[in-house]
């Protein structure tokens, strides 16, 4: 360009930081649209009528799967997931063992809060025996951050987040990888206004338009240095 003299440096930064803030951009993007795909298939997915727990299991991606199933509630070894949110409120989520034929699922019952005190609060009476239950099968993210863990291995088993090969040690039995959440028609939930954790879409995009707005700002800021020289 006629009169545009920018120095070496500059060009080299520039080089080097406009596609990385363009990738940036994109990448963001891609996560939003990520995120809104997870939230079409739970969408999708939680007003079909239940399958089986055999059914469901086969499909490429189980998750958000409604299913049915009966089997009996072990709920004299429950499962206590510590550290969980509710409209700002902390609790626990109230899971039991749920045999079924071969399979061992946990059936999370929902969400209990904590006293003031933040104590786990006591648990009500369970539900127990054979029984039909009907909720949808969800995985929790395996890289969540634990803040410290509890190393006993009696019931009710407290855990910051779900570990289930420890789960299955302690109950001398083989957990299927999922739970199975309930909603509030299942006769001795809790709380259970479940939400999907994936964040918002339009945060990511929000980050997109910084990551953008900064490239555009160093094409304009390349661009002045440059004629500023002549």
């Amino acid at each position: 360009m006629k009169g545009f003299r920018p120095g070496v440096r500059t060009t080299l930064f520039v080089m080097l930081f406009l596609p990385v803030f363009v990738a940036l951009g994109f990448w963001q993007l891609d996560r939003a649209e990520q995120k809104r795909a997870i939230e079409r298939e739970f969408g999708a997915k939680k007003d079909l009528a239940p399958v089986t727990l055999e059914q469901a299991l086969v499909q490429p991606d189980p998750n958000y799967t409604r299913v049915a199933l009966r089997g009996q509630l072990l709920s004299h070894q429950p499962v206590l997931l510590d550290n969980r949110l509710r409209d700002g409120t902390p609790g626990i989520e109230v899971l039991v063992p749920l045999v079924a034929g071969a399979q061992t699922v946990l059936v999370n019952l929902g969400f209990l809060a904590k006293a003031t005190d933040m104590s786990v609060p006591p648990l009500p009476v369970l539900p127990s025996g054979n029984l039909n239950v009907t909720g949808y099968l969800y995985r929790p993210d395996k890289d969540r951050f634990v803040l410290g863990e509890s190393i006993d291995t009696g019931f009710p088993l407290l855990l910051q987040r779900m570990d289930w090969g420890r789960v299955s040690g302690g109950l001398g039995r083989e957990l299927l990888p999922w739970q199975l959440r309930v909603g509030p028609e299942q006769p001795g939930s809790f709380d259970t206004a479940w939400t999907i954790a994936v964040g918002s879409p339009s945060k990511h995009q929000g980050y997109a338009f910084q990551w953008f707005a900064m490239a555009f700002a160093l094409l304009a800021l390349y661009g002045y240095s440059g004629f500023k020289r002549r």
